[in-house]
């Protein structure tokens, strides 16, 4: 294919309307959602892996079995579809999320109050701090399950608020869950400094003949929680833990207006109509995006100068699918080369934000708890690598492992821009990466809308319930949802409504949870994709059903509710108005869909360590590992169906879909090195007396561009719109840490037996299963020997 064809090839528009802007899908969440200062510590909202924890020793055994059945109920046991049923709706309610207690708006100000009075009430059992060391193991292990009720109880109400202020389409919806979601961080603060909680866990932690009577999670979990606090410096005089409570306030603040500011931004800006059009159609720029655009006759009527001018451009906004579209398919240097600059530039208030960010980050972790820095501090709790220069050698060393494939595809790129713009020195520009990548994959036979044309939101839902059940014996079967329990405004097209699966044990026919998928973009939606957890799995009368061994007592567990928020586009394939999906869209779904499989297979005790709340840099690795599917060629032949002809996909367009995976991936990896090593520095120590200036962080930013020959234009800050900053910072590094155990799992595992049965299993049971109650390095080391 020559140059030319590629560039034609490469500009089909209908991969505009799909996921053009992969970027990274972080550990839950592609942009952050909450502020990781507020939740750290040992309470907070699920989302964030942290947790809350606490409740009064048990003291009343009636009253726990009065709990213990009204919560066999209501957790135990998914709510049954109701067959009167019409266009996947139910007309008998479960409440939002299939919580009774969420029926109309204010529900989550009540609901929200009664936590705090129930934690109140629970917390009162430890107030003044009895320090006497439990005698026997019955003892301990009361106090644990009582520390992790107040999770439970707490985040049971914020966690499905945070899901519903991000997604819901009624205001008084969000603006009702926001409220809550506001008290109950308060209240979430006050819980991390209760001293005499945290003296309860020290009579644990603190005894070796206690501790060796419990077993390897309760250790486990009594230790995560003791680290937490501490990291949040429970153990520090009155006056120094007040000085931490102040800062933590504060960079919640700062952390809050640097997420405003990315979601304020509308900066517009005027370009070329006709270098816009000729990338965009028309129609697609009007009822795809809401631009303005001239009507022919419009045009053809209007003679006056001025009006002729403005027909010569057109108004941009901020809208990053456009202008990540434009990057990538625009054949006009000088139409990258501006909407590059354009975004690069749009949020200069973040520069201040993180300026004073990073000055109240690395107080805190230097003069108030001890550390070296804050990434010291980030990376002393819970984390596989266990320090800083852990961090750094590993980053380092992938830099150089791919720093000669990165030189060879640069220097490719390189040769196609000058062959193709007829000149003989120009260099490649950080505008011309995305629009000479997408060429050369062009050029060597991928076409990204031949194989969009296999690909349906219905299929794949399809082909995932077949992963489900061949991999790890368990089903999903779609349950109704009540109109008045939407979230999503009932939309006309079915296709775009929120939908919910029960998942369930094949075999035995044992309920594991509950997921909902929200797919569709919408105003007033969480723009990006994540997994929330609205409930996390858990033992709900722990201490009653050890105290009962010998009984009748059953262990009730709270079983997990999850959701999938993404915000694919899809285009009509001409097939009963059934929308097709970019590759990329399909293995965002999927990346979200492993994550959930860690939320919903997962079987622990404490709901502090469920699921996905297990190590920052060790979370990514289901979802990396599932992401492979939508890339093997066994598994293509199930996800890739043509909806008219009903063939799957042919093996020639396997075969260039999965040589495209590989195509200039090393490009792509240098730039993440980039950013983690970016992130290392920007909240590692000082390395200069300007080390907190305003212009720092971009001189770093500039530094480390240098450094691994990654091309920088001058006056962009890219950094002022990296939301992971705030969530993650010092953490970014988990991406790569993670994507390396999957890519290891994948090749002993599954390479070559895609859906083999004994795989998934073991999959399930040596690593999905223990969330976060098992050290990472032991689980890897049992699945893969």
């Amino acid at each position: 294919m020559s140059m030319l064809q590629a560039r034609r090839a490469a500009c089909g528009y209908s991969l505009i309307i799909g996921r053009l802007h992969q970027g990274i899908r972080f550990a839950l969440d592609d942009c952050g959602r909450s502020n990781s200062s507020m939740t750290s510590g040992m309470f907070g909202p699920s989302s964030q892996r942290k947790s809350v924890a606490l409740d009064t020793r048990f003291r009343r055994r009636q009253q726990g079995r009065q709990r213990q059945q009204h919560l066999a109920r209501c957790s135990s046991n998914p709510p049954s579809p109701t067959p009167d049923t019409q266009n996947g709706a139910s007309s008998v309610r479960q409440g939002l999320y299939s919580i009774p207690e969420l029926m109309e708006p204010n529900d989550f100000r009540t609901s929200a109050e009664k936590a705090m009075e129930t934690c109140d009430r629970l917390c009162s059992a430890f107030d003044g701090g009895d320090r006497t060391a439990p005698s026997n193991r019955i003892e301990a292990v009361d106090i644990l399950y009582r520390l992790d009720e107040i999770s439970r109880v707490v985040c049971n109400v914020i966690d499905a608020a945070e899901l519903c202020r991000s997604t819901h389409y009624d205001a008084d919806w969000r603006l009702a869950a926001n409220d809550a979601f506001t008290i109950l961080s308060d209240y979430i603060g006050q819980l991390n400094a209760n001293v005499d909680l945290y003296w309860a866990l020290q009579t644990i932690t603190s005894s070796p003949f206690v501790l060796q009577l419990l077993t390897e999670e309760e250790q486990r979990f009594a230790r995560l929680l003791q680290s937490e606090f501490e990291q949040d410096g429970i153990h520090l005089p009155d006056a120094m833990r007040q000085q931490v409570r102040a800062l933590q306030n504060s960079m919640v603040q700062l952390e809050g207006q640097f997420q405003r500011n990315l979601i304020e931004w509308n900066r517009d800006f005027d370009a070329s109509r006709s270098d816009v059009e000729s990338t965009i159609p028309r129609y697609v720029l009007s009822q795809g995006f809401g631009i303005a655009t001239p009507s022919t006759a419009d045009k053809n009527n209007n003679n006056d100068n001025k009006n002729n001018e403005s027909q010569q451009t057109i108004q941009l906004n901020s809208n990053a699918q456009i202008l990540q579209t434009l990057l990538k398919y625009s054949p006009s240097p000088s139409l990258r080369k501006q909407v590059y600059m354009e975004y690069n530039t749009a949020v200069p208030e973040n520069l201040h934000v993180l300026q004073e960010l990073r000055k109240q980050r690395h107080e805190l972790a230097t003069t108030l708890l001890g550390f070296e820095s804050y990434a010291d501090r980030v990376l002393a709790n819970n984390k596989m690598a266990k320090s800083t220069t852990a961090v750094q050698n590993f980053l380092h060393h992938l830099a150089q492992r791919n720093k000669p494939l990165y030189q060879q595809e640069m220097a490719l790129l390189t040769r196609a821009k000058r062959k193709l713009e007829g000149v003989t020195d120009d260099d490649v520009e950080p505008w011309d990466v995305s629009y000479y990548s997408s060429l050369l994959k062009a050029q060597s036979g991928y076409d990204p809308n031949s194989i969009s044309q296999f690909l349906t939101l219905r299929r794949c839902l399809e082909a995932i319930q077949i992963l489900c059940r061949q991999l790890f014996g368990i089903q999903m079967m779609e349950q109704p949802i009540a109109d008045q329990d939407r979230w999503d405004g009932s939309p006309h097209n079915p296709e775009q409504r929120v939908r919910c699966f029960v998942v369930h044990e094949e075999a035995t026919g044992r309920p594991l949870g509950t997921m909902y998928l929200d797919l569709h973009p919408r105003p007033g939606k969480y723009g990006h994709a994540a997994h929330f957890t609205v409930r996390c799995g858990c033992i709900v009368n722990g201490p009653e059903s050890i105290m009962n061994n010998d009984s009748d007592t059953e262990v009730v567990y709270q079983l997990p509710i999850v959701a999938l928020v993404c915000n694919l586009s899809s285009s009509s394939s001409g097939s009963d108005n059934e929308g097709v999906l970019s590759h990329g869209d399909v293995e965002t779904l999927f990346h979200e869909m492993g994550h959930a499989l860690h939320s919903l297979l997962s079987r622990t005790s404490f709901q502090h360590v469920s699921g996905t709340r297990t190590s920052m840099d060790f979370v990514e690795t289901p979802s990396h590992l599932i992401e492979n599917y939508v890339w093997d060629p066994t598994f293509l032949k199930i996800l890739a169906v043509h909806p008219k002809t009903g063939l799957p996909i042919p093996d020639d367009l396997i075969g260039k879909l999965v040589h495209s995976r590989h195509q200039l991936q090393a490009i792509e990896r240098q730039t993440q090195i980039l950013y983690a090593l970016f992130d290392q520095e920007l909240f590692g120590k000082p390395t200069s007396l300007s080390f907190f200036s305003l212009e720092s962080s971009t001189e770093i930013l500039a530094h480390w561009h240098k450094e691994l020959n990654v091309k920088f234009a001058p006056g962009t800050h890219w950094h002022s719109r990296f939301g992971h900053l705030m969530t993650y910072g010092a953490g970014y590094y988990s991406y790569l840490y993670a994507q390396e155990f999957a890519k290891e799992i994948w090749k002993r595992k599954f390479q070559g037996q895609s859906l083999n049965l004994e795989s998934g299993q073991e999959l399930w049971h040596k690593l999905l299963i223990h969330g976060g109650s098992k050290d990472p390095h032991v689980m890897l080391q049992d699945l893969l020997g």
